[in-house]
């Protein structure tokens, strides 16, 4: 009994983790939306009142203007000052909330972003035996900081500090290890074949 309320406390956890940036993104181009739109609907109130695919005019400049913005704001982030500003906001402030720079990486690789830091998947040992883990860090020569993921929510699970000799590579991907947690271990056969 005590299994099953983990697992739907983790999957419930995770559902919420998975929304919330979903749910953000929505809250922040709705408001965008209209401001944009208090400020065009002056503008606009001059013209005819002429509707294209059900859209207002003042309806369509406001997302024009949004997709401009958002376009002018993704060519900023990629300046080498956008860059520094995010980094330091990241090791500043948004660091301290609980799996971001997780959530960030997984994002990024799933979305098919480019990522200097694609999280190495590898096996470590634990009480139940062999277990997915990704690479954070390496502390020193012969130590590492690992993120054990739990199953089937693989945005919650626990940092751990493991030696060298216990870490067993595979060549597995992020992506491909995140979605054998998903599955509770549905398709390892294929993915460990020869590697254990």
């Amino acid at each position: 009994m005590k299994s099953i309320l983990k697992i739907i406390k983790a999957t419930f956890l995770g559902g919420i983790l998975f929304l919330a940036p979903l749910v953000l993104l929505l809250v922040i181009l709705e408001k965008g939306y209209h401001i944009i739109q208090k400020i065009t609907l002056p503008i606009i109130s001059h013209f005819p009142k002429v509707k294209i695919l059900g859209l207002a005019i003042e309806e369509i400049i406001a997302i024009i203007i949004i997709f401009i913005i958002c376009i002018s704001a993704g060519l900023v982030a990629r300046t080498t000052y956008a860059k520094r500003l995010i980094q330091r906001l990241e090791n500043g402030i948004l660091s301290f909330i609980p799996g971001y720079s997780f959530i960030k990486k997984t994002n990024e690789n799933i979305m098919g972003f480019e990522s200097n830091e694609n999280l190495k998947g590898v096996l470590v040992p634990t009480d139940a035996g062999l277990q997915f883990a990704f690479l954070i860090e390496e502390i020193n020569d012969n130590n590492f900081s690992v993120f054990v993921p739990a199953a089937p929510n693989p945005w919650s699970g626990s940092i751990c500090f493991v030696e060298k000799k216990d870490i067993k590579e595979v060549g597995i991907s992020q992506k491909e290890a995140l979605a054998c947690i998903r599955k509770l271990g549905f398709g390892s056969a294929a993915l460990l074949k020869d590697k254990l």
